[in-house]
Parts: C-alpha cells; sequence; structure tokens
C-alpha cells in the first residue's frame, strides 16, 4: 500500500487531507453524485402530486397546456377522492406520435410509454385517434386488455370499431355533447376502456368511476 499510495501521513492532518483528497478526489465526487441523485429521486417521489385516475390520451394530436387542464377539470366533479386526501384529481397524460421520418426513435419511445400506462393503477380510461384505436383492437392481446364496447356502451348510437373477430372495443366521440359543451376536442377521437384486473378497493373504484365517465362521453 505504501509503494502504490506512497507515504501516508497521520490520519487527519492538514497533509493527510491533502494526500486523501489527491487519491480519492474521484471516488468521493462519484459517491456525491450518486448521493446527490438518490436524493433528488427522493425527493421528487414525495412531492410529486397524487391522482385519483389517470386518463390517457393516444394519436396523432397534440393538446395545449390550457386543453390538458381543461379536460382535467373537467373530469375532477366525476370521480371520487379514491386516495383519500381530500380532493378529486384526474391526471390527463398525452402520447402524441409523429409518424414522419426522423422522429421513428421518438415515437418508439412514445409507444413503450404507452404500453407500460397499461400496468399503471387506477388508469382505465383511454382516448385514441383512429389510427392509434385500430392498431390496439387488432392486437392478439385486445380480448385480454380492453374491455368490450357491449359490456359499457350497450345503448350508443355512435359507431363502434370493431376488431377482426367482430367484438366492439373503441366508441366514436365526434357527438360527445359533454365535449363539445366544453369546446373540448372529440373529432377523430374514440374511448376505450381498460379492463381492470386488479382486487385491490382503490382499483376497483376508479374502474367504477371510468365506466361512469365512458357513460357521460358516450351520449
Amino acid at each position: 500500500m505504501s509503494e502504490k499510495y506512497g507515504k501516508i501521513p497521520p490520519k487527519f492532518t492538514k497533509e493527510w487531507w491533502g494526500h486523501f483528497w489527491y487519491y480519492y478526489k474521484w471516488r468521493v465526487i462519484g459517491i456525491a453524485i450518486a448521493v446527490a441523485i438518490t436524493l433528488v429521486t427522493v425527493v421528487q417521489c414525495v412531492s410529486r402530486p397524487k391522482y385519483d385516475m389517470y386518463i390517457t390520451y393516444a394519436g396523432h394530436k397534440l393538446y395545449s397546456d390550457n386543453l390538458s387542464e381543461k379536460m382535467q377539470d373537467s373530469f375532477n366533479e366525476y370521480i371520487t377522492d379514491i386516495d383519500g386526501n381530500g380532493k378529486q384529481s384526474v391526471f390527463f397524460q398525452q402520447m402524441t406520435f409523429y409518424d414522419t421520418a426522423g422522429n421513428e426513435e421518438m415515437d418508439s419511445a412514445m409507444q413503450t410509454k404507452l404500453d407500460f400506462t397499461f400496468t399503471k393503477d387506477c388508469s382505465f380510461i383511454y382516448l385514441m385517434d383512429r389510427a392509434e384505436a385500430e392498431l390496439y383492437i387488432n392486437r392478439d392481446s385486445t380480448n385480454r386488455l380492453f374491455t368490450e364496447t357491449a359490456e359499457w356502451a350497450k345503448d350508443t348510437d355512435a359507431e363502434i370499431l370493431k376488431s377482426e373477430d367482430g367484438a366492439g372495443y373503441a366508441v366514436n366521440l365526434k357527438d360527445s355533447r359533454f365535449l363539445k359543451e366544453r369546446e373540448l376536442y372529440c373529432d377523430d377521437l374514440y374511448l376505450l376502456i381498460r379492463t381492470n384486473k386488479k382486487d385491490d378497493e382503490k382499483n376497483k373504484k376508479a374502474y367504477e368511476d371510468s365506466l361512469k365517465i365512458a357513460e357521460i362521453l358516450i351520449k
């Protein structure tokens, strides 16, 4: 050790600190960076807003921040305080695709992000444009991922997108009174409901609220 590090001064003396910093500064810097990243992550997790429900848009339209907030506010009053924090809160998340040259990696990352939402708690309402809706209802896993419209949109006269086996999964919202009254975008917009496969009360309640919102949207 003495050959590698030279003669080591007595610990905690001025010479020792200089010796220590010379040989270990990058290790110290690395540890400091790791600790800083951990602290930032913890703070973000603690301070991150909590929501009772997630509503996801997937398509080729980009909603403005104002429109996203308006979408959230429009649904808050129709849900329950699922997490028990004293307020009802919906988070409207959008996944926008470009399908243009040069944006392939971005679209791929967005697709991965969208697929991940299907594993999240309290995330059952999906609004998609026709292109994205058709993509999903013709996947082999569709009947395990989404609830058929026969279970939640029995009396609607709206167009229903069906999979190749004839089962309906998406309802056209272009004539949605709820969205039109609030001047919210509804052209080329379809509603799909993800099936709840979890038994906890939080997800059960979020799914029930999602069906209530679905009923309002398709009128």
